[in-house]
């Protein structure tokens, strides 16, 4: 399954220009380890890194808020390589993604 990233919008062009490509450089590292496709074997992301399901030992969404007002959920999934993270807002077909995600994540693995 193939992972569509939504633009940033107004928001992050705006805020690109107005730090004169600083925010706009940033938000790209960040998206490196966004998922790029999910496979019954492993998670690819779109720095090249495999992830194998069998590896991610812990997985916690976060409903974040402002104001007291829902603005997205937000992912995380430990490996012992590290942490991948991403917002739902971000992710064009979040909750299929989110679906095949805990579908395959492993019998050990942590729900928090």
């Amino acid at each position: 399954m193939d992972v569509q990233l939504r633009s940033t919008g107004a928001a992050g062009t705006c805020g690109g220009c107005l730090s004169f490509g600083v925010l706009t450089a940033v938000m790209r590292s960040h998206e490196k380890q966004f998922p790029l496709s999910l496979g019954d074997d492993a998670l690819l992301l779109r720095n090249g890194a495999r992830i194998p399901w069998n590896t991610i030992t812990r997985f916690r969404s976060t409903d974040v808020l402002l104001g007291g007002k829902y603005q997205h959920t937000l992912y995380e999934l430990w490996h012992p390589g590290g942490r991948i993270h991403f917002p739902s807002h971000r992710i064009e077909n979040a909750e299929a993604v989110i679906s095949f995600i805990r579908s395959h994540l492993p019998p050990n693995a942590q729900l928090v």
